[in-house]
Protein backbone atom coordinates (compact mmCIF):
# COMPACT_ATOMS: atom_id res chain seq x y z
CA UNK A 1 0.00 0.00 0.00
CA UNK A 2 1.50 3.32 -1.05
CA UNK A 3 1.56 6.38 1.13
CA UNK A 4 2.07 10.04 0.36
CA UNK A 5 3.71 11.56 3.42
CA UNK A 6 1.36 9.61 5.62
CA UNK A 7 -1.72 9.86 3.37
CA UNK A 8 -2.71 6.58 1.73
CA UNK A 9 -2.75 7.12 -2.00
CA UNK A 10 -4.26 4.00 -3.56
CA UNK A 11 -7.67 4.93 -4.91
CA UNK A 12 -9.00 1.52 -4.00
CA UNK A 13 -8.24 1.87 -0.26
CA UNK A 14 -11.35 2.19 1.88
CA UNK A 15 -10.32 4.93 4.34
CA UNK A 16 -12.82 6.28 6.83
CA UNK A 17 -13.31 10.02 7.13
CA UNK A 18 -11.72 9.92 10.60
CA UNK A 19 -8.58 8.17 9.34
CA UNK A 20 -8.36 10.58 6.39
CA UNK A 21 -8.41 13.60 8.71
CA UNK A 22 -5.71 11.99 10.87
CA UNK A 23 -3.49 11.39 7.86
CA UNK A 24 -3.94 15.00 6.75
CA UNK A 25 -2.40 16.04 10.06
CA UNK A 26 0.50 13.69 9.42
CA UNK A 27 1.02 15.26 6.01
CA UNK A 28 1.15 18.70 7.59
CA UNK A 29 3.92 17.57 9.97
CA UNK A 30 5.85 16.12 7.04
CA UNK A 31 5.58 19.40 5.15
CA UNK A 32 7.07 21.26 8.14
CA UNK A 33 10.08 18.99 8.02
CA UNK A 34 10.42 19.57 4.28
CA UNK A 35 10.17 23.34 4.76
CA UNK A 36 12.95 23.31 7.37
CA UNK A 37 15.21 21.47 4.98
CA UNK A 38 14.42 23.84 2.14
CA UNK A 39 14.84 26.93 4.29
CA UNK A 40 18.33 25.82 5.23
CA UNK A 41 19.39 26.04 1.63
CA UNK A 42 20.50 29.41 0.34
CA UNK A 43 19.01 31.09 -2.68
CA UNK A 44 21.37 31.23 -5.62
CA UNK A 45 21.26 33.17 -8.85
CA UNK A 46 21.09 31.47 -12.21
CA UNK A 47 24.10 31.60 -14.45
CA UNK A 48 24.16 34.20 -17.18
CA UNK A 49 24.72 31.50 -19.74
CA UNK A 50 22.79 28.44 -20.86
CA UNK A 51 22.88 25.59 -18.36
CA UNK A 52 24.21 22.18 -19.48
CA UNK A 53 21.41 19.56 -19.69
CA UNK A 54 22.53 17.59 -16.61
CA UNK A 55 22.21 20.67 -14.36
CA UNK A 56 18.89 21.92 -15.73
CA UNK A 57 15.94 21.44 -13.39
CA UNK A 58 13.14 19.00 -14.08
CA UNK A 59 9.79 20.74 -14.57
CA UNK A 60 6.36 19.39 -13.61
CA UNK A 61 3.39 21.58 -14.50
CA UNK A 62 0.05 20.53 -13.01
CA UNK A 63 -2.99 22.24 -14.52
CA UNK A 64 -6.29 21.76 -12.72
CA UNK A 65 -9.57 22.11 -14.61
CA UNK A 66 -12.20 24.65 -13.46
CA UNK A 67 -10.63 24.95 -9.99
CA UNK A 68 -11.90 28.12 -8.33
CA UNK A 69 -9.78 30.65 -6.46
CA UNK A 70 -11.34 29.66 -3.13
CA UNK A 71 -11.21 25.88 -3.57
CA UNK A 72 -7.93 25.07 -1.79
CA UNK A 73 -7.07 25.36 1.90
CA UNK A 74 -4.06 27.55 1.09
CA UNK A 75 -6.43 29.95 -0.71
CA UNK A 76 -8.96 30.14 2.09
CA UNK A 77 -11.14 27.03 1.82
CA UNK A 78 -12.11 25.88 5.32
CA UNK A 79 -10.87 22.42 6.30
CA UNK A 80 -14.29 21.68 7.72
CA UNK A 81 -15.46 21.51 4.08
CA UNK A 82 -12.50 20.09 2.11
CA UNK A 83 -8.89 19.05 2.74
CA UNK A 84 -6.08 19.70 0.24
CA UNK A 85 -2.84 18.83 2.10
CA UNK A 86 -0.72 17.88 -0.91
CA UNK A 87 -1.42 20.89 -3.09
CA UNK A 88 -0.89 23.03 0.02
CA UNK A 89 2.52 21.38 0.37
CA UNK A 90 3.61 23.02 -2.88
CA UNK A 91 2.68 26.42 -1.45
CA UNK A 92 4.37 25.61 1.87
CA UNK A 93 7.56 24.59 0.07
CA UNK A 94 7.57 27.53 -2.34
CA UNK A 95 5.73 30.65 -3.46
CA UNK A 96 1.98 31.23 -3.66
CA UNK A 97 0.72 34.00 -5.94
CA UNK A 98 -2.36 36.03 -5.01
CA UNK A 99 -2.71 37.91 -8.32
CA UNK A 100 -2.31 35.13 -10.86
CA UNK A 101 -4.54 34.92 -13.92
CA UNK A 102 -5.60 32.58 -16.64
CA UNK A 103 -5.45 34.22 -20.10
CA UNK A 104 -9.15 33.42 -20.44
CA UNK A 105 -12.10 32.20 -18.40
CA UNK A 106 -12.43 29.05 -20.52
CA UNK A 107 -10.31 25.97 -21.22
CA UNK A 108 -8.81 26.10 -24.71
CA UNK A 109 -7.35 29.65 -24.67
CA UNK A 110 -5.48 29.02 -21.42
CA UNK A 111 -3.97 25.78 -22.70
CA UNK A 112 -3.03 27.34 -26.02
CA UNK A 113 -1.40 30.34 -24.35
CA UNK A 114 0.56 28.12 -21.96
CA UNK A 115 2.01 26.06 -24.80
CA UNK A 116 2.73 28.94 -27.20
CA UNK A 117 3.15 32.01 -24.97
CA UNK A 118 0.69 33.83 -27.23
CA UNK A 119 -2.80 35.21 -26.63
CA UNK A 120 -5.32 32.94 -28.34
CA UNK A 121 -7.29 35.89 -29.71
CA UNK A 122 -4.34 36.58 -32.02
CA UNK A 123 -5.35 33.39 -33.89
CA UNK A 124 -8.57 32.67 -35.76
CA UNK A 125 -10.17 31.55 -32.46
CA UNK A 126 -11.60 34.86 -31.24
CA UNK A 127 -14.05 33.27 -28.79
CA UNK A 128 -15.19 29.91 -27.49
CA UNK A 129 -13.17 26.70 -27.45
CA UNK A 130 -11.94 23.96 -29.75
CA UNK A 131 -14.85 21.60 -30.41
CA UNK A 132 -14.53 17.77 -30.28
CA UNK A 133 -13.94 17.29 -34.02
CA UNK A 134 -11.89 20.45 -34.68
CA UNK A 135 -8.32 20.29 -36.02
CA UNK A 136 -5.19 21.22 -34.08
CA UNK A 137 -5.23 24.87 -33.01
CA UNK A 138 -1.50 25.57 -32.42
CA UNK A 139 0.57 26.02 -35.57
CA UNK A 140 3.14 23.18 -35.65
CA UNK A 141 5.68 25.66 -37.06
CA UNK A 142 5.41 27.89 -33.98
CA UNK A 143 7.87 27.36 -31.15
CA UNK A 144 6.22 25.80 -28.11
CA UNK A 145 7.37 25.35 -24.54
CA UNK A 146 7.65 21.61 -25.16
CA UNK A 147 9.81 21.99 -28.27
CA UNK A 148 11.95 24.61 -26.52
CA UNK A 149 12.72 22.12 -23.76
CA UNK A 150 13.03 19.18 -26.12
CA UNK A 151 15.72 21.04 -28.07
CA UNK A 152 17.59 21.56 -24.80
CA UNK A 153 17.79 17.89 -23.95
CA UNK A 154 14.55 17.37 -22.03
CA UNK A 155 12.29 14.36 -22.20
CA UNK A 156 8.79 15.79 -22.61
CA UNK A 157 5.30 14.43 -21.98
CA UNK A 158 1.73 15.72 -22.07
CA UNK A 159 -0.68 13.60 -20.03
CA UNK A 160 -4.28 14.55 -19.35
CA UNK A 161 -6.88 16.85 -20.86
CA UNK A 162 -5.69 18.17 -24.25
CA UNK A 163 -8.53 20.28 -25.69
CA UNK A 164 -6.47 21.77 -28.54
CA UNK A 165 -7.60 19.53 -31.39
CA UNK A 166 -5.91 16.93 -33.58
CA UNK A 167 -5.14 16.71 -37.29
CA UNK A 168 -5.63 19.36 -39.96
CA UNK A 169 -9.13 18.63 -41.27
CA UNK A 170 -12.67 19.24 -40.04
CA UNK A 171 -14.13 16.92 -38.92
CA UNK A 172 -11.14 14.95 -37.71
CA UNK A 173 -11.17 11.24 -38.56
CA UNK A 174 -11.16 9.61 -35.14
CA UNK A 175 -9.99 6.26 -36.51
CA UNK A 176 -6.98 7.63 -38.42
CA UNK A 177 -3.58 8.87 -37.33
CA UNK A 178 -4.17 12.02 -35.25
CA UNK A 179 -1.49 14.21 -36.70
CA UNK A 180 -0.50 16.96 -36.38
CA UNK A 181 -0.95 16.79 -32.63
CA UNK A 182 1.05 16.94 -29.40
CA UNK A 183 3.96 14.96 -30.87
CA UNK A 184 4.29 17.62 -33.58
CA UNK A 185 4.50 20.35 -30.94
CA UNK A 186 7.50 18.97 -29.08
CA UNK A 187 6.06 16.30 -26.79
CA UNK A 188 7.82 12.93 -26.86
CA UNK A 189 4.83 11.20 -25.29
CA UNK A 190 1.12 11.93 -25.05
CA UNK A 191 -1.69 10.17 -23.24
CA UNK A 192 -4.77 12.30 -23.24
CA UNK A 193 -8.44 12.98 -22.85
CA UNK A 194 -9.08 14.53 -26.28
CA UNK A 195 -11.40 17.36 -25.31
CA UNK A 196 -13.31 17.39 -22.02
CA UNK A 197 -14.03 15.08 -19.14
CA UNK A 198 -17.01 13.04 -20.36
CA UNK A 199 -16.60 14.13 -24.01
CA UNK A 200 -18.14 12.40 -27.02
CA UNK A 201 -14.86 10.66 -27.91
CA UNK A 202 -15.23 8.47 -24.81
CA UNK A 203 -11.68 7.14 -25.21
CA UNK A 204 -8.05 8.04 -24.58
CA UNK A 205 -5.50 9.06 -27.18
CA UNK A 206 -1.96 7.71 -26.89
CA UNK A 207 0.65 9.55 -28.94
CA UNK A 208 -1.08 9.97 -32.33
CA UNK A 209 -3.82 7.33 -32.27
CA UNK A 210 -6.85 6.35 -30.25
CA UNK A 211 -5.61 4.16 -27.39
CA UNK A 212 -6.33 0.48 -28.00
CA UNK A 213 -8.18 1.08 -31.30
CA UNK A 214 -9.18 -2.31 -32.76
CA UNK A 215 -10.91 -1.33 -36.00
CA UNK A 216 -12.41 1.63 -37.85
CA UNK A 217 -15.99 0.71 -36.88
CA UNK A 218 -18.11 3.39 -35.23
CA UNK A 219 -21.18 2.42 -33.22
CA UNK A 220 -22.55 5.56 -31.53
CA UNK A 221 -24.32 4.83 -28.26
CA UNK A 222 -25.98 6.45 -25.27
CA UNK A 223 -25.47 10.15 -24.53
CA UNK A 224 -22.79 12.16 -22.79
CA UNK A 225 -23.25 14.62 -19.95
CA UNK A 226 -23.40 17.31 -22.64
CA UNK A 227 -26.25 15.65 -24.54
CA UNK A 228 -24.34 14.37 -27.59
CA UNK A 229 -23.96 10.70 -28.44
CA UNK A 230 -20.70 8.92 -27.71
CA UNK A 231 -18.75 8.29 -30.93
CA UNK A 232 -18.73 4.55 -30.27
CA UNK A 233 -15.11 3.94 -31.24
CA UNK A 234 -13.99 0.31 -31.23
CA UNK A 235 -11.56 0.90 -28.38
CA UNK A 236 -11.52 0.75 -24.57
CA UNK A 237 -14.00 3.28 -23.25
CA UNK A 238 -13.12 5.70 -20.45
CA UNK A 239 -14.93 5.26 -17.15
CA UNK A 240 -15.47 8.77 -15.79
CA UNK A 241 -14.95 8.00 -12.12
CA UNK A 242 -11.63 6.29 -12.94
CA UNK A 243 -10.16 8.92 -15.30
CA UNK A 244 -8.23 10.75 -12.58
CA UNK A 245 -6.70 7.49 -11.43
CA UNK A 246 -5.86 6.45 -15.01
CA UNK A 247 -4.14 9.76 -15.79
CA UNK A 248 -2.25 9.74 -12.50
CA UNK A 249 -1.06 6.17 -13.11
CA UNK A 250 0.12 7.05 -16.62
CA UNK A 251 2.00 10.08 -15.28
CA UNK A 252 3.70 7.97 -12.61
CA UNK A 253 4.52 5.29 -15.18
CA UNK A 254 6.23 7.94 -17.33
CA UNK A 255 8.04 9.53 -14.38
CA UNK A 256 9.47 6.14 -13.42
CA UNK A 257 11.24 6.03 -16.77
CA UNK A 258 13.14 9.26 -15.97
CA UNK A 259 16.46 9.63 -14.16
CA UNK A 260 19.03 12.18 -13.03
CA UNK A 261 21.04 11.96 -16.24
CA UNK A 262 18.49 13.79 -18.39
CA UNK A 263 16.02 16.50 -17.38
CA UNK A 264 12.31 16.03 -17.98
CA UNK A 265 9.20 18.13 -18.48
CA UNK A 266 5.78 16.75 -17.55
CA UNK A 267 2.65 18.69 -18.43
CA UNK A 268 -0.09 17.00 -16.41
CA UNK A 269 -3.58 18.36 -17.09
CA UNK A 270 -6.08 16.88 -14.66
CA UNK A 271 -9.76 16.58 -15.58
CA UNK A 272 -10.87 17.47 -12.04
CA UNK A 273 -12.91 19.44 -11.22
CA UNK A 274 -14.62 19.88 -14.60
CA UNK A 275 -18.12 18.47 -14.86
CA UNK A 276 -19.41 15.81 -14.90
CA UNK A 277 -18.49 15.65 -11.22
CA UNK A 278 -17.37 12.04 -10.80
CA UNK A 279 -15.27 11.40 -7.69
CA UNK A 280 -13.53 8.08 -7.36
CA UNK A 281 -15.05 5.32 -5.26
CA UNK A 282 -12.13 5.75 -2.87
CA UNK A 283 -12.76 9.46 -2.24
CA UNK A 284 -16.56 9.48 -2.39
CA UNK A 285 -17.99 10.80 0.87
CA UNK A 286 -14.64 11.86 2.37
CA UNK A 287 -15.12 15.59 2.03
CA UNK A 288 -17.80 17.61 3.77
CA UNK A 289 -18.90 19.44 0.64
CA UNK A 290 -20.59 16.64 -1.29
CA UNK A 291 -19.35 15.05 -4.54
CA UNK A 292 -17.76 18.31 -5.71
CA UNK A 293 -15.63 18.45 -2.58
CA UNK A 294 -14.75 14.79 -3.05
CA UNK A 295 -13.59 15.53 -6.61
CA UNK A 296 -11.36 18.36 -5.37
CA UNK A 297 -9.82 15.90 -2.95
CA UNK A 298 -9.30 13.43 -5.81
CA UNK A 299 -7.26 16.17 -7.49
CA UNK A 300 -5.27 16.66 -4.30
CA UNK A 301 -4.65 12.91 -3.95
CA UNK A 302 -3.41 12.80 -7.54
CA UNK A 303 -0.93 15.60 -6.84
CA UNK A 304 0.21 13.77 -3.73
CA UNK A 305 0.95 10.61 -5.68
CA UNK A 306 3.07 12.55 -8.17
CA UNK A 307 5.03 14.18 -5.34
CA UNK A 308 5.45 10.79 -3.67
CA UNK A 309 6.90 9.33 -6.87
CA UNK A 310 9.41 12.15 -7.24
CA UNK A 311 10.45 11.75 -3.60
CA UNK A 312 10.94 7.99 -3.84
CA UNK A 313 13.02 8.52 -6.98
CA UNK A 314 15.09 11.15 -5.15
CA UNK A 315 14.31 13.75 -7.83
CA UNK A 316 12.55 16.42 -5.77
CA UNK A 317 15.72 18.40 -5.03
CA UNK A 318 16.11 19.31 -8.72
CA UNK A 319 12.45 19.58 -9.73
CA UNK A 320 10.33 22.69 -10.21
CA UNK A 321 6.66 22.01 -9.50
CA UNK A 322 4.13 24.52 -10.82
CA UNK A 323 0.45 24.19 -9.95
CA UNK A 324 -2.29 26.34 -11.48
CA UNK A 325 -5.94 26.44 -12.48
CA UNK A 326 -7.02 26.95 -16.08
CA UNK A 327 -9.87 29.34 -15.17
CA UNK A 328 -12.34 29.98 -12.40
CA UNK A 329 -14.76 27.49 -10.93
CA UNK A 330 -17.98 26.77 -12.80
CA UNK A 331 -21.20 27.61 -10.93
CA UNK A 332 -24.27 26.40 -12.87
CA UNK A 333 -27.22 28.78 -12.79
CA UNK A 334 -30.75 27.87 -11.75
CA UNK A 335 -29.90 24.28 -10.84
CA UNK A 336 -29.51 23.80 -7.07
CA UNK A 337 -29.12 20.04 -7.48
CA UNK A 338 -25.83 20.30 -9.37
CA UNK A 339 -22.83 19.20 -7.24
CA UNK A 340 -21.17 22.61 -7.55
CA UNK A 341 -24.20 24.32 -6.02
CA UNK A 342 -24.52 21.61 -3.38
CA UNK A 343 -20.94 22.36 -2.35
CA UNK A 344 -21.78 26.06 -2.09
CA UNK A 345 -24.80 25.15 0.05
CA UNK A 346 -22.43 23.23 2.35
CA UNK A 347 -20.42 26.44 2.76
CA UNK A 348 -17.60 26.08 0.21
CA UNK A 349 -16.94 29.42 -1.52
CA UNK A 350 -15.70 27.97 -4.81
CA UNK A 351 -14.34 31.27 -6.15
CA UNK A 352 -13.84 32.95 -2.79
CA UNK A 353 -15.34 36.42 -2.64
CA UNK A 354 -14.67 37.10 -6.32
CA UNK A 355 -17.49 38.02 -8.68
CA UNK A 356 -18.49 35.69 -11.49
CA UNK A 357 -17.28 32.24 -12.48
CA UNK A 358 -16.01 30.30 -15.48
CA UNK A 359 -16.98 31.82 -18.86
CA UNK A 360 -17.26 35.35 -17.43
CA UNK A 361 -14.93 38.35 -17.63
CA UNK A 362 -15.06 38.89 -13.87
CA UNK A 363 -12.29 37.98 -11.41
CA UNK A 364 -14.10 34.77 -10.49
CA UNK A 365 -13.62 33.62 -14.07
CA UNK A 366 -9.95 34.47 -14.54
CA UNK A 367 -8.11 34.78 -11.21
CA UNK A 368 -6.65 31.41 -10.28
CA UNK A 369 -4.64 29.49 -7.70
CA UNK A 370 -0.96 29.52 -8.78
CA UNK A 371 2.08 28.29 -6.86
CA UNK A 372 5.67 27.24 -7.54
CA UNK A 373 8.15 25.18 -5.53
CA UNK A 374 11.84 24.89 -6.42
CA UNK A 375 14.12 23.56 -3.66
CA UNK A 376 17.11 25.77 -2.99
CA UNK A 377 15.88 28.56 -5.26
CA UNK A 378 12.41 29.61 -4.13
CA UNK A 379 12.14 30.47 -0.46
CA UNK A 380 9.56 28.30 1.34
CA UNK A 381 6.16 29.62 2.45
CA UNK A 382 6.41 32.90 0.58
CA UNK A 383 3.50 34.87 -0.87
CA UNK A 384 3.70 37.20 -3.86
CA UNK A 385 1.18 39.73 -5.14
CA UNK A 386 3.10 40.22 -8.39
CA UNK A 387 0.98 40.01 -11.53
CA UNK A 388 1.52 36.68 -13.32
CA UNK A 389 -0.22 34.53 -15.91
CA UNK A 390 -0.21 30.87 -16.85
CA UNK A 391 1.10 32.15 -20.16
CA UNK A 392 4.22 33.43 -18.38
CA UNK A 393 5.51 29.96 -17.60
CA UNK A 394 7.00 29.77 -21.12
CA UNK A 395 9.20 32.88 -20.80
CA UNK A 396 10.19 31.90 -17.27
CA UNK A 397 11.33 28.50 -18.49
CA UNK A 398 13.32 30.18 -21.27
CA UNK A 399 15.16 32.33 -18.75
CA UNK A 400 15.80 29.35 -16.48
CA UNK A 401 17.29 27.19 -19.23
CA UNK A 402 19.14 29.87 -21.20
CA UNK A 403 19.72 32.68 -18.72
CA UNK A 404 17.98 35.13 -21.06
CA UNK A 405 14.76 35.65 -22.97
CA UNK A 406 14.30 35.00 -26.69
CA UNK A 407 13.18 37.74 -29.07
CA UNK A 408 9.42 38.16 -28.53
CA UNK A 409 8.63 38.41 -32.24
CA UNK A 410 9.85 34.84 -32.66
CA UNK A 411 9.05 33.01 -29.42
CA UNK A 412 6.48 33.43 -26.62
CA UNK A 413 5.42 36.92 -27.79
CA UNK A 414 3.00 37.61 -24.94
CA UNK A 415 4.84 35.75 -22.17
CA UNK A 416 6.77 37.56 -19.41
CA UNK A 417 9.26 35.85 -17.14
CA UNK A 418 8.44 35.87 -13.43
CA UNK A 419 11.81 34.38 -12.44
CA UNK A 420 12.75 37.60 -10.64
CA UNK A 421 9.60 37.20 -8.52
CA UNK A 422 10.48 33.61 -7.66
CA UNK A 423 14.02 34.54 -6.65
CA UNK A 424 12.80 37.73 -4.91
CA UNK A 425 15.28 39.83 -6.85
CA UNK A 426 15.64 43.46 -5.88
CA UNK A 427 14.99 44.43 -9.48
CA UNK A 428 11.83 42.77 -10.75
CA UNK A 429 11.21 42.63 -14.47
CA UNK A 430 7.86 40.87 -14.77
CA UNK A 431 4.68 41.96 -16.49
CA UNK A 432 2.96 45.24 -15.70
CA UNK A 433 -0.41 44.45 -17.26
CA UNK A 434 -2.36 41.47 -18.51
CA UNK A 435 -5.25 40.91 -20.92
CA UNK A 436 -8.00 38.41 -20.11
CA UNK A 437 -10.92 37.23 -22.25
CA UNK A 438 -14.27 35.55 -21.65
CA UNK A 439 -16.21 32.92 -23.56
CA UNK A 440 -17.55 35.52 -26.03
CA UNK A 441 -14.13 37.01 -26.66
CA UNK A 442 -14.69 40.19 -24.65
CA UNK A 443 -11.35 41.52 -23.35
CA UNK A 444 -10.30 43.06 -20.06
CA UNK A 445 -7.02 44.69 -19.02
CA UNK A 446 -5.59 44.53 -15.51
CA UNK A 447 -2.87 47.06 -14.68
CA UNK A 448 -1.86 47.78 -11.12
CA UNK A 449 -5.02 47.73 -9.04
CA UNK A 450 -7.20 48.89 -11.95
CA UNK A 451 -9.22 46.66 -14.24
CA UNK A 452 -10.81 47.89 -17.45
CA UNK A 453 -13.44 45.76 -19.25
CA UNK A 454 -14.10 46.46 -22.91
CA UNK A 455 -17.64 46.06 -24.21
CA UNK A 456 -16.84 44.47 -27.59
CA UNK A 457 -16.97 40.70 -28.16
CA UNK A 458 -14.68 38.67 -30.38
CA UNK A 459 -17.29 38.96 -33.14
CA UNK A 460 -17.46 42.74 -32.85
CA UNK A 461 -20.79 42.95 -31.00
CA UNK A 462 -21.35 45.64 -28.39
CA UNK A 463 -22.27 44.33 -24.93
CA UNK A 464 -23.46 46.98 -22.50
CA UNK A 465 -21.00 49.72 -21.52
CA UNK A 466 -17.26 49.62 -20.74
CA UNK A 467 -16.44 49.12 -17.08
CA UNK A 468 -13.67 50.13 -14.68
CA UNK A 469 -12.96 48.67 -11.24
CA UNK A 470 -10.51 49.44 -8.46
CA UNK A 471 -9.58 45.94 -7.30
CA UNK A 472 -7.69 47.23 -4.28
CA UNK A 473 -10.85 48.79 -2.85
CA UNK A 474 -13.42 46.63 -4.60
CA UNK A 475 -12.09 43.10 -5.27
CA UNK A 476 -15.64 41.84 -5.83
CA UNK A 477 -16.17 44.33 -8.70
CA UNK A 478 -19.37 45.85 -7.37
CA UNK A 479 -18.92 49.54 -8.31
CA UNK A 480 -18.29 50.56 -11.93
CA UNK A 481 -16.00 53.64 -11.87
CA UNK A 482 -15.95 54.19 -15.63
CA UNK A 483 -17.86 57.47 -15.45
CA UNK A 484 -16.10 58.85 -12.37
CA UNK A 485 -12.53 58.11 -13.59
CA UNK A 486 -12.65 58.70 -17.36
CA UNK A 487 -8.94 59.51 -17.62
CA UNK A 488 -7.94 56.15 -16.11
CA UNK A 489 -10.48 54.31 -18.27
CA UNK A 490 -9.09 55.99 -21.40
CA UNK A 491 -5.50 55.21 -20.47
CA UNK A 492 -6.27 51.53 -19.98
CA UNK A 493 -8.45 51.38 -23.09
CA UNK A 494 -5.61 52.88 -25.13
CA UNK A 495 -3.15 50.32 -23.75
CA UNK A 496 -5.53 47.49 -24.54
CA UNK A 497 -5.86 48.78 -28.12
CA UNK A 498 -2.08 49.00 -28.42
CA UNK A 499 -1.62 45.40 -27.25
CA UNK A 500 -4.26 44.25 -29.73
CA UNK A 501 -2.55 46.04 -32.62
CA UNK A 502 0.99 44.71 -32.09
CA UNK A 503 2.17 41.15 -32.67
CA UNK A 504 3.96 40.86 -29.35
CA UNK A 505 3.20 42.52 -26.01
CA UNK A 506 6.50 41.58 -24.38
Amino acid sequence: MRSVNGVKSAYSNNLTRRSFVKTVAAAAMASISTDMTLAARSLTSLADKSLPPASRPNIVFILADDLGYGSLNCYGADKKHIRTPHIDRIADAGMRFTDAYAPASICTPTRYSFITGQYTWRTHLKSGVVNPLDPLLPDPDRMTIARWLQERGYNTAMIGKWHLGYGNKTPVDLTARLSPGPLDLGFDYHFGVPQNHGDMWGVYVENDRVYGLRSDRLQPYSRTFYGTKYAGLDAPQRENKKVMEDLTNKSIEWLKQQNRDKPFFLYYAAVAVHHPITPSDHMRGMSDAGPYGDFIQDLDMSVGRLIETLEYMNLMDNTIIIFAGDNGGDIPENDPERPENQAIAHGLNINGRLRGDKHTIWEGGTRIPFMVSWPGKVKPATVSNDLVSVMDIFATVCEITDGKLPAPKDIAPDSFSFLSSLLQSETKQGRQSIVMSDVRGRLALRKGHWKYIDNTTGQGEQVGRPQLYDLAEDPSETVNLYDSHPEIAKRLADELDRIKQVQASR
